[in-house]
Parts: structure tokens; C-alpha cells; sequence
């Protein structure tokens, strides 16, 4: 697989947990999408395709209790304009160890990621299906994956190459005894559940309901093909990329 972009970005935002407009945000992550939208430009052919799609736009807020800070991750393929934030009332948060918006372009370092390499990772993701059976009511709508084993088999599958994903890892694995005294490889992952984020979505037509099931999966993977790989870096992981899922964060281990 080849990557369809020679820059990506990384941008991180300090913003306001108190904020009547940050809180409205984290509550309606769509709205969110819509804030971070402004800094790119606009798809050069809206008939065809969006700006998130064409801009490779993906978010993760995560909020620190700590720092009493929500911290914005944003990737995506082209510079952004953080600008018209300063001018927004109260939106920016105030951490006297880091401004409260930046970006640096990330792609050199990621084309440094080699196979067999270790990586320790942060993704909040929808973990979901599309129910195929043709006599089930729900036939062609996605549902959530509630159970813990379910989750961890998504992301496995997500980490293979083939069946229209990128790929390009697999999850580390450690081995524990059971009460047999057998060595059974356990995923060196954590595994968040963050319960089901409701909101609602404009689109040009109407406003309707949404429904997410929303996962924080925390540990360890290694690349198993680096250039696959790389392109799962830049289109994110799983469905619901506009309600702040997807984003795959990596550091070493």
C-alpha cells in the first residue's frame, strides 16, 4: 500500500474545560469537528468529497484533571490555521508550560518507524459492525461492540493487513499461567470503556440523532509492515472519524 501524502501533521490545543463552548464540545464531539474544520481550507470539490475526508482531519480530546486543561489532538495532511481561536471568548485554556495551540509536521519521524519496532499507543475508537444478515431488521446498521473480548478481536483484525484496512501491526503479547499452569498470550493492552456518546448531526437536509460506543484502548503494538503501517497512522482506525475517534497516538516504548 502506498501513502496518498507526503505531510502530516500534529497539532495540540489547550482549551477551557470551563468553557460554556468547550463543555457543549466534549458533550457533542461532532460540533467539535465542526470548530476544528476552520483552520483548513474548504475540499476543492464539495460535490465530491469533504474536507475532513480530502484533509485527512482527525481529533481526540482528552481531558486532564490533573492540569485542569482538555487537550485537543489534531492530525491531519495539510498545515492548519489555529488563528481565528485566540479570538473565540474563553475557549483557550492557560498552561504556563506550553502555548495554547501549535502543530509540527510529523511525517519525517514516521517514515523513521521501522518493522518490528515497539510502540506504545493511545486510541479512542468506535469499535462496531454492520449486521449482515439479510432476515435481521438492523440489517446495514452499525452496532457497538459491548464485550471486552469483541473489542480486542476488532482491533486485532484492524492491525492486518487485507480486508480494506491499511494495517501494518499486531498487539504485543505477554504470557500468563492460568489456574492449569499453562502460558496463555494476553494483549498488552488497556482497555477504557467510555460508554455511548450521544449528540446530534447537521447536514445540509436536517439534524438527526447519533449514537457511538466509545473505547480508550491503551498499551503496546508492533509494526509488523512499516509503509502499511505508516497510511493507518494517517487515516486513523475505525468508523466515526468526525465525532473525535480514530486517531492513532505512538511514541516508543
Amino acid at each position: 500500500m502506498t501513502i496518498e501524502t507526503t505531510s502530516l501533521f500534529l497539532s495540540r490545543l489547550i482549551l477551557n474545560p470551563r468553557s460554556r463552548q468547550v463543555m457543549s464540545e466534549m458533550a457533542q464531539p461532532y460540533e467539535m469537528h465542526r470548530t476544528l474544520m476552520r483552520a483548513f481550507p474548504k475540499a476543492t470539490d464539495e460535490a465530491k468529497a469533504k474536507a475532513r475526508d480530502e484533509f485527512g482531519v482527525l481529533f481526540r480530546a482528552d481531558a486532564e484533571e490533573r492540569r485542569k486543561v482538555v487537550k485537543v489532538y489534531v492530525q491531519s495532511y495539510v498545515g492548519p490555521d489555529w488563528s481565528f481561536l485566540d479570538d473565540l471568548d474563553d475557549y483557550l485554556g492557560t498552561d504556563p508550560e506550553m502555548p495554547a495551540h501549535e502543530y509540527k509536521h510529523i511525517m519525517p519521524k514516521c517514515r523513521q518507524i521501522e518493522n518490528g519496532q515497539v510502540l506504545s499507543f493511545r486510541l479512542r475508537a468506535n469499535p462496531s459492525k454492520r449486521i449482515a444478515k439479510s432476515d435481521d431488521g438492523m440489517k446495514g446498521k452499525r452496532v457497538g461492540l459491548t464485550r471486552e473480548h469483541e473489542q480486542i478481536d476488532w482491533l486485532i483484525r484492524k492491525g492486518k493487513v487485507g480486508n480494506n484496512v491499511p494495517g501494518g501491526f499486531r498487539l504485543l503479547m505477554k504470557g500468563i499461567r492460568d489456574a492449569n499452569g499453562e502460558e496463555q498470550p494476553i494483549p498488552c493492552v488497556r482497555i477504557l470503556p467510555e460508554g455511548k456518546q450521544t449528540g446530534r448531526k447537521k447536514d445540509a437536509a436536517r439534524r438527526h440523532a447519533t449514537t457511538h460506543l466509545a473505547v480508550l484502548f491503551e498499551g503496546l503494538l508492533q509494526v509488523t509492515d512499516s509503509p502499511a503501517f505508516l497510511e493507518t497512522l494517517a487515516k486513523g482506525i475505525g468508523p466515526a472519524k468526525a465525532f473525535g475517534f480514530g486517531l492513532l497516538s505512538v511514541a516508543p516504548a
